[in-house]
């Protein structure tokens, strides 16, 4: 395999039973993504982005076809296996935060350097740069509740970068956020990608996004109808 490619989907196919028959929601997808892209999965509701990344994150298992990530068969993992690939490779970034609410924002950006097990002196430093990188260095001790929307979408940007993914997948990430948060969120992680070439997908309907992407994936009824690179940046 292409060493640069770190994403290999191939004949994918993702069905959900119904009452009455299977619903089709991924159709003979075939996909690759390269190191450093900043791609969209773009389309109208319904059209399988968020389906596809899901998929590729091993977050749902594929009902036919194969997906390689880091060169890695996800068919070949089991549940156990999946989070600790997940918890060591990739990083998440959801429209709703998923930040607990018990935790400060430094306890939050922390929370998957435990899981690696990472020592306390490297855990601190790591946390503190990452919050560095969203310019939230100054909310280390307030809580989720304290922050506004753009803020907590920052300290989970924080949370996904903090481990230094050689991926993140972003699932509708300005969908709650006003224009302006909207544009600080994705220059942020434009500057990451660009800085620690770190690869971005988004599954998106957002304008604010999609003027932002150096590749466009259009998805429609599960399939792939167009794919589009953007090179007047």
């Amino acid at each position: 395999m292409d060493n640069s490619v770190l994403i290999d989907v191939r004949h994918l196919v993702k069905t959900f039973p119904m009452e009455k028959h299977n619903f089709t929601a991924l159709n003979k997808i075939n996909l690759k993504f390269k190191t450093g892209e900043f791609t969209g999965l773009v389309g109208p509701s319904g059209s399988g982005k968020t389906t596809l990344l899901n998929v590729i994150g091993s977050l749902d298992a594929p009902t036919e076809g194969e997906v390689r990530v880091l060169g890695q068969s996800l068919d070949d993992l089991n549940p156990k296996k999946a989070a600790n690939f997940r918890n060591r490779y990739l990083g998440f970034i959801f429209q709703t935060y998923n930040l607990l609410p018990v935790y400060n924002v430094y306890e939050n950006v922390e929370y998957p350097l435990l899981l690696l097990k990472m020592p306390a002196a490297e855990r601190k430093k790591t946390v503190l740069q990452s919050l560095e990188w969203v310019d939230l260095t100054d909310k280390i001790k307030s809580r989720p509740s304290q922050l506004s929307g753009g803020e907590c979408q920052r300290v989970s940007i924080a949370r996904a970068m903090v481990k230094t993914p050689k991926i993140v997948l972003a699932d509708e990430p300005t969908a709650n956020l006003d224009a302006e948060n909207s544009h600080h969120i994705l220059q942020t992680m434009l500057k990451l990608n660009q800085n620690l070439k770190t690869t971005f997908i988004f599954a998106t309907h957002d304008d604010k996004v999609i003027q932002y992407l150096r590749r466009k994936i259009r998805l429609d009824d599960g399939q792939v109808v167009g794919d589009e690179t953007i090179t007047n940046h």
